[in-house]
């Protein structure tokens, strides 16, 4: 099963073996935006123009809405992690979120900076959640463990969407029409 979002104020599945879609109102209109499924099977999206994240039962297709604490925080992107926390890219707000699941429980930290704009988001195999800052135009790393912030060396202009593998984490720059790759530690 592929999810899909559609900022018009849409959702959806694909299921590749019958090649059947369903599509799907978003709860509160236009702004669905980033997707992810946590490890458990749990589907999540983000919704830029809503400012919320929302989580998806697989089985019925509906949504439900899970508030971020900020107001109006531009949730941009999701990701979960290997623990199948939610960590949200808050584009308005400046600010890394994390939601988890097994607590109902969030948690949020500014980003370093005048005037961050987070981006993508992505949480690599080691735990280690990397974001894209359109603010500083630079990734940068946070250890949750610390809850610090380290930007990345070099600059990383327009990365829209950041993935990866033990070892290396990639981010598609297309303020500079470019891959970037960061070798870590953990490979």
């Amino acid at each position: 099963m592929l999810w899909f979002t559609g900022q018009s104020g849409v959702y959806g599945r694909l299921a590749t073996d019958t090649g059947k879609i369903d599509v799907y109102d978003a709860p509160r209109g236009p702004g669905p935006y980033g997707i992810t499924t946590a490890p458990n099977g749990d589907v999540y999206y983000a919704s830029l123009a809503s400012s919320h994240i929302a989580k998806i039962a697989p089985g019925t297709g509906r949504a439900t809405v899970l508030e971020p604490p900020t107001p109006d925080q531009g949730a941009r992107r999701v990701w979960a992690d290997s623990d199948g926390r939610i960590w949200v890219s808050e584009w308005t707000g400046g600010r890394l979120g994390r939601y988890d699941p097994a607590t109902n429980a969030w948690k949020e930290w500014q980003l370093p900076g005048d005037a961050p704009q987070p981006y993508a988001v992505y949480a690599d195999p080691a735990g280690i959640v990397w974001i894209s800052d359109f603010g500083s135009d630079r990734l940068i790393s946070f250890d949750p463990a610390t809850e610090r912030f380290t930007p990345a060396n070099g600059e990383a202009a327009g990365v829209r969407q950041i993935h990866g593998r033990p070892g290396e984490v990639w981010g598609a720059a297309s303020g500079q029409d470019a891959l970037l790759l960061v070798r870590t530690a953990s490979g």
